[in-house]
């Protein structure tokens, strides 16, 4: 299996799939994995371990993982839900929120901290403990041949001024990359109504007349129109969608492009910097709006609906573009594939045509699963002061991604090469990094809306026209046209920041504390096999000698 793919890039193999009849448990197989998956709750991770392999098996229980501990945010937001249907709060001045998106911060450096043990014990009963800690050279590794003056032997040597040119190079076109999603969604919040004439001194700069005046009353995207369902509203965040997707399919190939210019001499190296890029570039795109209404208009009730938008189009993209779209396309090829097979068994060459089968199939690839589920992630940690009830609908939506990942994995795609995991890799350190920024986020949201207010309202006062003139609100009255809106008083200027670095720090400290000492990453049974497999090693040692 690692020769295999090192053969394919040297061009002395033209494709590589398994063959559904390669040698597993005889209970195992494709049909048997997606009937178990589908009667049951959560993705059937032994099964799929036997016949797909550790990596692809660690997915499905991550997502396992993941789904069963979203019922406590899930609980936690419905009560805030109910609680605010119950009042007159809303999720701009609900001084009880702050309570909900302390849990959600603390539930998230839990659920990462806890999840490295469910992975350990995993690893361990599949054979696969400690696997990836072994520095795999690249097969196109280009570098000089240098003496090293560890071992005296020859190696190859990349310069490290070469591969800083390279990093720059690839800092240069990210950037400018992720300018184009900048300009798409400033668009599309013009299109959405999002943008307004009489902004503050920072949004006039991004005010488009010409694609606000498509969300005026009357125009065909007012938010308030119902023709057609209401549904019209919708089309500047499929549009959105759309580009956002097209711009990440050609992201896809310049990050290839990059990673390898960079030259790379371990695989693992190649592949976090691969992750990087792209979790950068496409996290970018997911939340960017998300942080401009949060931080640039502190406009909750607007950062609510576009979230209950992005779930609701992206909720549709992925069953389009993963699942139905790859099905259909594969029954359109299936009937060629057919005819070809025919003429195989005529020739007695049937043995080919199980094979020709599995290269018809599309390639699974498991980055863009992952980046899904950790976007969504995302979405509950990073915004749980603005919509509580984001844990609850990733909840519903991971009951249907389990299903529909696992069905394209065992109906749809061909057959991945089987990899030895012993966790998630680099997608360990992306949630880590999502708990720690859940940390500002929240804390920024909770000062810089009315939620903050409500506890020390000394600290603020009613906005007034000269406030609109200088740009400090975009109007008087809020939002909801009902009461007036806050603005901090000049001499509360500086409680406020203190308040927000006392909050960021301890809770901060709080979650340093969650993750590095409260819980071992490894679990105590785990630990102690490692120390009996160590013990008999050296025994067995001794006993060579």
């Amino acid at each position: 299996s690692y020769l295999l793919p090192d053969l394919h890039l040297a061009g002395l193999l033209e494709s590589i799939t398994p063959l559904d009849e390669a040698i597993t448990p005889s209970e195992v197989n494709r049909k048997s994995v997606w009937q178990r998956g589908l009667y049951a709750f959560l993705a059937p991770c032994e099964e799929i371990n036997d016949y797909f392999g550790s990596s692809v098996a660690m997915y499905f229980a991550w997502m396992n993982s993941f789904t069963c501990w979203l019922i406590l945010p899930s609980l936690s937001g419905l009560l805030c839900f109910g609680q605010m249907k119950l009042s007159s709060y809303t999720v701009d001045d609900n001084p009880y929120l702050c309570f909900h998106s302390v849990l959600v911060v603390i539930w998230g450096a839990v659920f990462v901290r806890n999840w490295e043990r469910v992975a350990s014990g995993k690893a361990w009963n599949w054979g696969v403990f400690g696997e990836g800690q072994r520095a795999e050279v690249r097969p196109d590794f280009v570098g000089t041949l240098v003496i090293s003056p560890a071992t005296g032997l020859p190696t190859r040597h990349f310069s490290g001024h070469k591969r800083l040119a390279a990093y720059l190079v690839s800092f240069v076109v990210t950037v400018l990359m992720l300018f184009l999603a900048f300009v798409a969604m400033i668009c599309s919040l013009n299109l959405q109504g999002y943008m307004e004439e009489h902004t503050t001194a920072f949004e006039k700069v991004f005010y488009v007349q010409v694609l606000a005046d498509f969300s005026k009353p009357g125009a065909i995207f007012d938010p308030d129109q119902t023709e057609y369902f209401g549904l019209l509203t919708f089309i500047p965040t499929v549009l959105h969608v759309i580009v956002i997707m097209h711009l990440n399919m050609g992201y896809r190939i310049v990050a290839e492009w990059l990673t390898t210019r960079e030259n790379h001499k371990y695989k693992k190296d190649h592949m976090n910097s691969l992750v990087a890029k792209r979790f950068l570039f496409e996290a970018f795109d997911c939340y960017i709006s998300l942080f401009y209404i949060a931080f640039a208009q502190q406009d909750m009730r607007k950062l609510r609906n576009e979230l209950i938008s992005l779930y609701t189009v992206d909720s549709i993209r992925r069953a389009l573009m993963e699942t139905i779209i790859p099905l259909i396309s594969r029954q359109l090829a299936k009937r060629r594939i057919d005819e070809i097979q025919t003429k195989l068994k005529k020739h007695d060459q049937s043995e080919y045509a199980d094979a020709l089968d599995c290269l018809s199939q599309p390639e699974y690839e498991q980055f863009d699963d992952f980046l899904e589920m950790v976007v969504e992630l995302g979405y509950v940690i990073l915004f749980a002061d603005a919509f509580p009830l984001a844990a609850l609908l990733t909840l519903a939506t991971n009951l249907v991604e389990i299903k529909s990942d696992l069905f394209k994995l065992t109906q749809v795609y061909r057959r991945p090469l089987p990899e030895r995991a012993a966790g998630i890799g680099v997608w360990q350190t992306v949630l880590k990094a999502l708990v720690l920024l859940s940390i500002v986020t929240n804390v920024l949201i909770f000062v810089m809306s009315e939620q903050l207010a409500s506890w020390v309202p000394s600290l603020y006062r009613e906005a007034q026209e000269k406030d609109v003139l200088k740009g400090r609100v975009a109007q008087i009255l809020d939002e909801s046209g009902n009461s007036t809106d806050l603005v901090v008083k000049k001499s509360g200027a500086f409680y406020v920041v203190v308040i927000a670095w006392l909050l960021e720090h301890g809770l901060g400290l709080l979650v340093m504390v969650v993750i590095d000492k409260g819980i071992k990453p490894c679990p105590w049974w785990v630990r102690q096999e490692v120390k009996r497999t160590e013990y008999f090693k050296e025994v067995i040692k001794q006993r060579a000698l």
